[in-house]
């Protein structure tokens, strides 16, 4: 069963969000929404099909866990995906201190979810922490800028950008927290691509090109009868 908010082929048969929550359907489930931030419908999805029983993609925790950037970048590590050393914490000091300028600053709270700032000199990283951290009331995830960030979409793992690097992190990335829908940041240095973080696409982010490709992913896993895994 495929549940989505967004505009896939005729073929797939697919059911909205709000028939899907509303519904007590017992099946397999692919969740398809470009925003699975929590509480936001895409993760509601999720919920309600574990709730059910379902076997779902993408589950719960991997929704929250992908979503916060200290955490995915554990797992990332742990899951042996290229990550770069990073710190949480509230103090412009200690970042200044142990990661040194430049550096690049993600929100820590869940209710914030602006991508990324660049922060090259020390009123950048004020101006960043502020915003990110809400007057700095919560912590930031810092980490160093050695080279140039690339932000790609990734679709069931798959990107459209020629390097085989990146599309090895974003295939990496799915394996791990089976996110159908979402945008990777990824840095280049020193010859090497390293996880940065993710961040969920805006709609009007979608192309029809990107909306195909997804289609054309969910019609193979349904011709290969794949086991959905979480």
């Amino acid at each position: 069963m495929v549940v989505s908010n967004i505009d896939l082929t005729d073929d797939l048969n697919a059911l909205k969000p709000s028939q899907f929550l509303e519904s007590s359907i017992k099946d397999t489930t692919i969740n398809i929404n470009n925003d699975y931030r929590y509480l936001k419908t895409g993760y509601y999805v999720s919920l309600h099909a574990e709730v059910l029983g379902n076997n779902v993609i993408p589950s719960c925790e991997n929704i929250i866990d992908s979503s916060r950037t200290p955490i995915l970048l554990l797992r990332a590590t742990r899951a042996k995906i290229p990550t770069l050393p990073f710190l949480v914490t509230d103090s412009v000091k200690k970042i200044m201190a142990e990661i040194k300028l430049p550096v690049v600053v993600f929100a820590v709270n869940p209710f914030i979810y602006e991508g990324y700032q660049v922060a090259k000199n020390k009123s950048a990283l004020y101006r960043a922490m502020k915003s990110l951290g809400m007057n700095y009331k919560f912590t930031v995830c810092a980490q160093p800028l050695m080279g140039e960030i690339f932000t790609v979409k990734s679709f069931f793992g798959k990107c459209q950008m020629a390097d085989e690097q990146i599309s090895a992190i974003t295939e990496k990335v799915y394996e791990l927290f089976k996110i159908p829908i979402c945008k990777l940041h990824v840095q280049k240095a020193e010859g090497k691509a390293f996880l940065c973080g993710l961040e969920p696409l805006k709609e009007n982010e979608l192309s029809k090109s990107d909306l195909e490709l997804i289609s054309k992913e969910i019609m193979l896993i349904s011709q290969q009868g794949e086991h959905v895994s979480v």
